[in-house]
């Protein structure tokens, strides 16, 4: 029997096979006088982070990252740490699904290169979407399906609450799934996920991000760019 949950909330990672493949240990380490978080967000690579800074004598005032993602629950965890401790995030490479959803956005001040990847493809808030073996019975499908929905309601609940908190719009992670954007992907066959303009990122109460040698064109150094920049602008489709 085949069971496959297609749910964002759940897992917030992206497998682009564009990307640097992550290690399979998250490495939390100080450089150069900054925190450097590269790979996969998770709980316990986020409690190496707050004990190594808890240790140093010095605090810093940077969290360099490189992630494509991970859990909900470690991505607002580590997003509410930053913004708690006052910490501005330096992204110079990628920074997709639960590190754009909750940390990026949590920074005080945000820093880019010019051609680094800030990355969205959804949250509790967004769409679900579901396959199910069609040989699963009913009963279990309906258990399935609606402890899936309590979890999407509950997780929805912690991130519109994280988002005020931070001050931010609360459709952050779930605007590019509207079926007004449905265009940007057909013309995009290709595309995982989608950003946001420095305009609308400030629009949507993402502010104060530096881009270093402006100005910002995401994945010009490698020549690929696995997401779309949407804009807010546009009109939701009418119902049919």
């Amino acid at each position: 029997m085949r069971t496959t949950a297609l749910y964002g909330s759940l897992l917030l990672v992206l497998p682009f096979s564009t990307l640097a493949a992550e290690i399979e240990t998250t490495q939390v380490f100080y450089s150069n006088g900054q925190l450097e978080y590269i790979g996969a967000v998770d709980s316990a690579a986020n409690q190496r982070l707050f004990t190594l800074y808890e240790q140093l004598a010095k605090k810093p005032t940077i969290l360099s990252i490189r992630s494509t993602g991970g859990d909900i629950n470690p991505g607002m965890e580590l997003g509410a740490w930053v913004h708690a401790h006052k910490l501005n995030v330096r992204v110079m490479e990628f920074c997709f699904s639960s590190c754009a959803n909750y940390v990026f956005p949590a920074a005080v001040k945000k820093i880019v290169s010019n051609f680094a990847m800030v990355g969205y493809h959804g949250g509790p808030g967004g769409p679900l979407k579901i396959e199910l073996d069609d040989t699963l019975p009913a009963a279990q499908r309906k258990a399935f399906l609606d402890d899936i929905e309590k979890l999407r309601v509950q997780n929805g609940r912690r991130e519109a609450e994280f988002y005020q908190t931070i001050g931010v719009r609360t459709d952050l992670s779930t605007l590019g799934q509207g079926d007004q954007y449905k265009p940007y992907y057909d013309k995009n066959p290709d595309a995982l996920g989608w950003t946001y303009s420095l305009n609308d990122f400030t629009r949507l109460g993402v502010r104060d991000i530096k881009v270093i040698n402006p100005p910002w064109k995401p994945g010009t150094a490698s020549g690929q760019t696995p997401v779309v920049t949407i804009s807010i602008d546009v009109k939701p489709a009418p119902a049919s």
